[in-house]
């Protein structure tokens, strides 16, 4: 059996989505202060996205999908790191994140469905948590009869918290104090490739394993066998949008839209 190499990652979400009314655009000019307000760096302003960049570690938990049993489950982990904005602009400090997250697939209908309920967690470079978001919703396609990727997935998380003094709107207010507004963080892979075993080193294979234990509480062999174990290098762009709650279905959309047109015009 084909790898299962779908992914998360690539952070692309919410382009400047405009939607009836429009009260639902994505937060352009924004601020993130990488490092605190504390800290010697400056805020630097988000035009649109930050880039992101990462592993991930995808694990079948069900029997090998064939075309006559074609429904399968899977947990995955990953690890990314930012360290520009808008692809050119470096950030005075790396920030990096967590995910996990189960769900569920099928060969026959090329479909991936993310269960609610994931998390993200977005961490400065001294390791401390700035950020923690939950999955509202997630899919993507794979390729016909396979479960090699094809195409964008996209996922949708809500902000449970922030830490004071990093994320601004372009007005510089502090955007913590809004996660009770329903501020979402939205992301679509507008890149991921399979890669081997030999392909990731020990050090990647080995915290990808410490978040997927944490995670799934398990004590997980990470490796990739192209069977039920699989790893992915993963990059695109995360964004921020504050929409209305009925509107999350069009924001998914829009994301997928958003990747599949990055991928063509990377073509």
């Amino acid at each position: 059996m084909k790898n299962f190499k779908r992914s998360l990652t690539a952070l692309a979400a919410v382009a400047a989505l405009s939607f009836a009314g429009g009260a639902n655009a994505t937060l352009t000019n924004w601020w993130i202060d990488s490092d605190g307000a504390a800290g010697a760096g400056a805020a630097t302003q988000v035009s649109d996205y930050l880039d992101l960049n990462g592993q991930a570690f995808i694990h079948i938990t069900s029997a090998v999908p064939t075309p006559l049993a074609p429904n399968y489950t899977f947990n995955e982990a990953g690890i990314f790191n930012t360290v520009l904005a808008d692809g050119f602009t470096l950030l005075p400090s790396a920030l990096h994140s967590n995910f996990t997250a189960s769900g569920s697939g099928n060969i026959n209908t090329a479909k991936v469905i993310f269960d609610a309920g994931g998390v993200l967690t977005v961490f400065n470079a001294a390791n401390t948590a700035i950020g923690t978001f939950s999955l509202i919703v997630g899919d993507g396609q794979l390729l016909t009869g396979t479960v090699l990727p094809n195409g964008t997935f996209s996922l949708i998380f809500e902000a449970t918290s922030l830490a004071a003094g990093y994320f601004f709107d372009s007005a510089m207010n502090d955007l913590s104090l809004t996660v009770a507004d329903g501020l979402t963080f939205g992301f679509a892979t507008t890149n991921a490739i399979d890669q081997t075993d030999a392909q990731v080193s020990a050090a990647a294979k080995s915290a990808l394993k410490t978040v997927y234990d944490n995670g799934f509480g398990t004590n997980i062999t990470v490796v990739d066998d192209n069977v039920t174990n699989l790893l992915v290098s993963n990059n695109g762009q995360f964004r921020l949008s504050v929409p209305e709650p009925a509107s999350m279905a069009l924001v998914g959309l829009g994301l997928t839209g958003l990747a599949a047109l990055r991928r063509r015009k990377a073509a």
